[in-house]
């Protein structure tokens, strides 16, 4: 960067300048030129031509001192670059529960370069526009700031259609867990690495997996509580132990100190954080699942949380036992009330402790997922929400 002195009247209107322009980005991409010059022109040449000229503007300002030496700052780019692998390493352990699916992307040479310019060119804009803001508006751990600008961000992630979409409790439980919150999170952590050393590491996080993203073959394909589990966990448990690190790194904490407090509260964020987001995609022998109708009433009523064991022997399964079991794509929780067997080979009739009558279809054994250990009321009212305004064949729907 270009080493100049200004005013504060010129910063200022440099400030509002990004600011304007970013906006103006937005507003082109959601409202006037796409529809003038076509989707592709703007998403693919348009739309990184204007970050581009963002990135290089910031480039031409005076240079910001981050907060990280340099030595430090080898430290943290390291980081990002692991934060990123971890990062894909989760979300895949998360796809070998719920599913993987074919990757949406062109994997041609062709089709590599052109994505390579224009994701490109609009994250080093996105990110040096990050870089500029945070720097000039605090110079040390400004959570405040932090929020603010990774809301902002977060705001510009989604295009216009996407808000104007959401249409009642339903639309806006699931946009905000699936989609909204995650990305917020992952915000938070590049805009504290951009704290720390400026947009060269955010780049090396996000770049690496945007990167995987358009190379790889095959993506998980995540059910939308996993997807929150994983998007929202994962970003804070690693900003907490970035923090840690950064301090033992920097030498901020005394020996003693670290001993005590960093390196247990960073062992402790370890354990917790990668437990809950395993815990949740069902990586565990228990795994929970969230009720949302009233056939096992008065034991388990809509919104409360199923504690599920898996099932790894089928003779242990009785007559009483509250199993939670797949038909179709549908899961149910139901009591089994008789076990009738055939040619050696057992077959089970449940029924719903509030249901008049039993189920027609007989459960076979490999339609068995488990047995329900635990119940947790009301904590799955997000699944309420999102279930409400369906139609649901069956009463005894699970999710």
């Amino acid at each position: 960067m270009i080493m100049l002195t200004m005013s504060k009247s010129r910063i200022k209107i440099i400030y509002l300048f990004l600011f304007v322009g970013v906006l103006t980005i937005y507003a082109l991409d959601n409202i006037v030129i796409r529809s003038l010059v076509g989707t592709s022109l703007f998403i693919y040449v348009l739309k990184p031509l204007f970050w581009s000229g963002i990135a290089l503007m910031i480039f031409l300002l005076p240079a910001q001192r981050y907060k990280s030496k340099l030595r430090v700052g080898h430290f943290i780019n390291s980081w990002s670059f692991i934060f990123a692998v971890v990062y894909i390493c989760v979300q895949f352990l998360a796809g070998l529960v719920d599913g993987l699916g074919k990757s949406p992307y062109d994997h041609s040479l062709y089709g590599i370069a052109i994505n390579i310019f224009s994701i490109g060119a609009t994250l080093v804009g996105r990110e040096f526009f990050r870089s500029y803001i945070i720097h000039s508006l605090t110079k040390r751990e400004n959570y405040r700031v932090f929020l603010s600008v990774s809301l902002f961000m977060t705001l510009l992630a989604f295009p216009v259609e996407k808000y104007l979409d959401l249409q009642g409790s339903e639309s806006i439980v699931k946009f905000l867990a699936q989609y909204f919150l995650p990305e917020f999170s992952k915000n938070f952590l590049t805009t504290y690495l951009v704290f720390l050393r400026g947009p060269i590491s955010s780049l090396i996080f996000l770049g690496t997996l945007e990167t995987f993203n358009w190379m790889s073959p095959i993506l998980p394909n995540l059910q939308w509580i996993t997807a929150a589990s994983v998007g929202i966990l994962t970003p804070v448990f690693m900003f907490t132990a970035m923090q840690n690190m950064y301090e033992i790194e920097s030498k901020q904490c005394r020996k003693e100190d670290l001993k005590k407090e960093g390196l247990a509260s960073f062992l402790i964020t370890i354990l917790i954080s990668v437990g809950i987001v395993w815990f949740a995609v069902g990586v565990f022998p228990i795994y929970p699942s969230v009720v949302v109708t009233g056939s096992m009433e008065p034991m388990i009523y809509p919104g409360d949380v199923i504690l599920v064991k898996k099932t790894r022997d089928i003779k242990e399964i009785e007559i009483g036992d509250v199993i939670h079991f797949k038909r179709d794509r549908i899961m149910i929780s139901h009591r089994i009330t008789e076990i009738i067997t055939k040619d050696g080979i057992p077959s089970y009739r449940t029924k719903g402790d509030n249901n008049n009558s039993e189920d027609i279809q007989l459960v076979k054994p490999e339609q068995i997922k488990g047995e329900i250990i635990k119940v947790v009321p009301k904590i799955g009212w997000p699944t309420m929400l999102i279930k409400s305004g369906k139609e649901i064949p069956l009463d005894e729907i699970v999710f």
